[in-house]
């Protein structure tokens, strides 16, 4: 599923296994330092400041932390009531892609007490999320990629969408642009240097 790399540790979301924190201070020989069982199955994982936010499905958002990563400990947890299948952090906020229920944004700035702070009906099943900027990016499958100003986190709008073509599934942002795994339809490249006008420019 998903994984995130801080510092040499690898961080991957590891389904029904939960969490696996890997040295990879030696590419040639990575070592799993540390695990910690979520509870349900983790799909995606990002770090920020110690902790890993982990999209655990059924059970929503999973804070654990990992400063010592071969003892990680959770910390605090959310319920964002689908199943949560991704999860990007921006400053004190966790995004998290909730198939049914969208884009829900989760407020962090305590790890400890979580709560809702805004939330966006995508319309189609959030399975991924990016954030850049003011914008988040949500692989919204069927509905293709959705542009979510978040500039004011407690009540997010769409800005604009781009239909993928067939069911975008996860998504990637490098340098103004968008990077879609669309199933049977591979790899799309959407540029959205205006976000508000997405272009695709490329595939495989």
């Amino acid at each position: 599923y998903g994984i995130a790399v801080s510092d040499h540790f690898a961080y991957v979301a590891d389904g029904e296994d939960g969490l696996r924190i890997v040295d990879i201070g030696d590419p040639s020989s990575p070592t799993e330092i540390g695990f910690y069982d979520t509870g349900d199955w983790a799909i995606d994982v990002a770090i920020s400041g110690g902790k890993a936010y982990v999209a655990d499905y059924d059970d929503g958002l999973r804070i654990i932390d990992v400063s010592v990563p071969s003892s990680p400990v959770e910390v605090g947890s959310y319920d964002t009531g689908s199943h949560a299948e991704g999860v990007a952090i921006s400053g004190s906020y966790a995004y998290i892609a909730d198939w049914g229920d969208g884009l829900r944004v989760i407020d962090v700035s305590d790890p400890t007490t979580p709560f809702e702070a805004g939330n966006f009906d995508t319309g189609g099943n959030a399975k991924g999320v990016a954030v850049l900027g003011h914008y988040a990016y949500v692989a919204d499958y069927t509905d293709g990629v959705r542009i979510i100003d978040i500039t004011n986190p407690i009540s997010p709008s769409e800005l604009s969408f781009y239909d993928t073509g067939d069911r975008a599934n996860n998504l990637a942002i490098s340098n103004s642009k968008v990077y879609v795994a669309d199933y049977d339809d591979g790899l799309r490249v959407i540029d959205v240097s205006d976000p508000s006008s997405p272009l695709e420019t490329g595939f495989y």
